[in-house]
């Protein structure tokens, strides 16, 4: 007997596992010899029960069975298979093709019919037309394994981008807020210098009295609580606090213009709030705090490298169909039109070069979308406004 086997399949088909199911008064030497031309691995049992226990513990690509057998009901078995698994090729040998069989096997799925009596031609079609269907199958299965671990490889790259970014940016926020303490406490050591300056000047002109002790007192007090609070707010900053928490929008602007406020003080910023309700949201405040510091940050340099005068950054905070908005509005000439849609992307800068990292936007959005909420820009006739809707 010749049969002819596809140079392509025949390594493919002896890869495979495979179930042959046929009754032993009606086992065709014919079938069995030509099986073996195309597969190594071959179960043969003779009764469905046996056939099911094999099925039920082997990983089979391929059953192939006769319809009616003395011990066998072909139909029963494939609707007992096919009730477990959907994508097990079944090919099916029988004399039998009267309608009703026909139509219950193409409901139930079949990969296709071998006639009896078997001709090597009708054998050989089926076989390399099912061989090519599994064929197929599989590297349609590999090639989505492998776009899947591609995806996966890619989305660790791009988490691990992320975690490098809002590393980044939370070193470029604390140098920002180191240079911010050093304003802060900038001016209340030169006063508290100049008062021990004064007062042993004081002491040797004689004015120095009770009354004149206790508004030294009052006067350094007052500095160093100044001073005690910036630092407390900076630490607070500094804190990996993770845990979620209802927070005042209003008072963590003023915590945040607290820390900054001599930094707006030395650039002539003036805050403006307009405060329609106490609105609360929850989240985490230090991340939160982060968000308001970058916006300042951003209009502040943007007030310098366009040289405004009269510099005002507005706060307006609103309930807008039982969605709580936060605006932040400066007037520092806004954002040029052909960049405002790639103003939140990761290393997309508008400042000069070396004066701008790119991440500071990109961050304030990635908080935004933690919080759940959505942020926009836009500009209006002298500036940029924010806009965060939660």
């Amino acid at each position: 007997m010749k049969l002819e086997v596809h140079d392509d399949l025949i390594q493919f088909s002896h890869t495979l596992k495979v179930l042959f199911v046929e009754d032993t008064k009606s086992i065709n030497c014919n079938s069995s010899d030509m099986l073996s031309i195309f597969f190594s691995n071959i179960d043969v049992v003779s009764s469905s029960e046996e056939a099911y226990e094999h099925f039920e513990a082997n990983k089979y690509s391929l059953i192939i069975t006769s319809l009616n057998m003395e011990y066998i009901n072909g139909l029963s078995l494939i609707s007992k298979i096919r009730k477990i698994s959907k994508d097990i090729a079944i090919l099916l040998i029988s004399s039998n093709t009267n309608k009703y069989n026909l139509s219950k096997l193409i409901t139930l799925g079949i990969d296709g019919f071998i006639i009896r009596p078997v001709s090597v031609e009708q054998f050989s079609d089926v076989m390399h037309k099912t061989l090519e269907k599994l064929k197929n199958k599989q590297e349609l299965y590999e090639y989505r394994i492998n776009l899947e671990k591609k995806v996966q490889d890619q989305v660790a790259i791009l988490r691990e981008k992320d975690k490098i970014l809002a590393q980044q940016s939370k070193l470029a926020a604390m140098g920002e807020m180191m240079d911010a303490v050093a304003h802060q406490w900038k001016q209340p050591l030169n006063i508290i210098n100049m008062k021990t300056d004064m007062l042993r000047y004081d002491y040797e002109d004689g004015n120095v009295d009770q009354k004149y002790c206790d508004r030294l007192c009052d006067k350094v007090i007052s500095q160093t609580k100044h001073m005690k609070n910036t630092l407390d707010e900076f630490r607070t900053f500094l804190r990996p606090d993770k845990e979620k928490e209802m927070f005042s929008l209003s008072s963590i602007i003023d915590n945040v213009v607290l820390l900054v406020n001599d930094e707006l003080l030395k650039y002539a910023i003036e805050i403006e709030k307009n405060i329609q309700d106490d609105l609360k949201i929850e989240g985490i405040k230090n991340e939160f705090k982060h968000l308001i510091l970058n916006l300042i940050s951003n209009s502040k340099d943007a007030f310098n490298e366009n040289n405004i005068k009269n510099r005002v950054i507005k706060f307006n905070i609103f309930d807008e169909n039982k969605k709580i908005v936060l605006e932040v509005i400066d007037n520092a000439g806004g954002i040029p039109q052909k960049s405002i849609d790639k103003i939140f992307d990761a290393n997309f800068t508008l400042k000069p070069k070396g004066k701008g990292t790119g991440i500071g936007l990109y961050m304030s959005k990635q908080i935004v979308q933690k919080h759940h909420g959505e942020i926009s820009v836009s500009n209006t006739c002298d500036g940029a406004k924010f806009r965060i809707v939660f």
